[in-house]
């Protein structure tokens, strides 16, 4: 499936390079107006400061991400043009992803606060329980970090009650263990590859949103071929994958445009 979901980000971004170029770049001037106090280091910014504007980014990443994943979604469904598709994906950032975003911040609110107190309190006098303690609340962090990502595009390809999309997550991260920590190593490798201006100034704020989008794609026509292969979970493939210009394609389309 990973394999599957790397070729349809790729020629999803390739399709439309020059409108994820200008999006791209639209999204960048506030990503580094917000990071520069985190690196300034002024005496005069507080922790109070500087959790902040913390939050603030995290909230930037998180919108940014949930409208370029809405966007691509259309992209692969192709239901509207791209023009009328923006409208929707507004509305999906401004009065979806508000208060999904508000009850994640208060999930990892409370996490990092057990973090930090079980790290710099002793529990009976006995170290090794604080150990536990701060593995269960990083691992229970780091999990939490799966649904999210998995949240994401789920805000673009399903209408739910804000705590149903937490619901969502979870489940599909339980569901998929394997494949969730596949997506999570690729979209921390497309996130780090930011350090590289090239692709920072060219794709690199929209194309982990677009690698997770078509990796919740290729699972969601798994859990569709359930229900019209029964138990036969090797025609998954046939699932509308025969017939999606996006999986069917090789690199001679990449010089050979006309041929798709």
């Amino acid at each position: 499936m990973l394999k599957r979901a790397l070729k349809m980000s790729f020629w999803v971004w390739y399709d439309y390079m020059g409108v994820w170029f200008i999006i791209n770049l639209f999204f960048i001037l506030p990503a580094i107006f917000l990071c520069l106090p985190l690196f300034s280091f002024r005496e005069g910014y507080s922790l109070l400061s500087y959790v902040l504007l913390t939050v603030v980014i995290c909230a930037y990443v998180f919108f940014i991400n949930v409208f370029v994943s809405a966007l691509t979604a259309g992209i692969i469904e192709r239901k509207e043009k791209l023009r009328d598709k923006l409208i929707t994906v507004l509305k999906v950032v401004l009065f979806n992803s508000f208060p999904v975003f508000i009850l994640f911040l208060l999930i990892y609110g409370i996490l990092f606060i057990n973090l930090w107190f079980y790290t710099v309190k002793v529990v009976f006098n006995v170290m090794w329980v604080n150990y536990i303690l701060i593995g269960f609340f990083f691992w229970l962090s780091l999990l939490t970090f799966l649904a999210v990502l998995w949240v994401i595009p789920s805000l673009a390809f399903k209408k739910m009650g804000f705590w149903r999309y937490v619901y969502w997550g979870y489940i599909i991260l339980l569901a998929n263990p394997y494949f969730s920590f596949q997506v999570l190593l690729c979209y921390t490798i497309f996130c780090i590859l930011n350090v590289f201006p090239v692709y920072f100034f060219f794709i690199g704020m929209v194309f982990p949103s677009i690698f997770l989008t078509c990796a919740y794609e290729i699972l969601s026509r798994k859990y569709e071929a359930f229900k019209t292969s029964g138990d036969k979970l090797a025609d998954y493939q046939i699932f509308r994958d025969y017939e999606d210009e996006f999986l069917n394609r090789g690199w001679e389309h990449l010089i050979k445009p006309w041929k798709i």
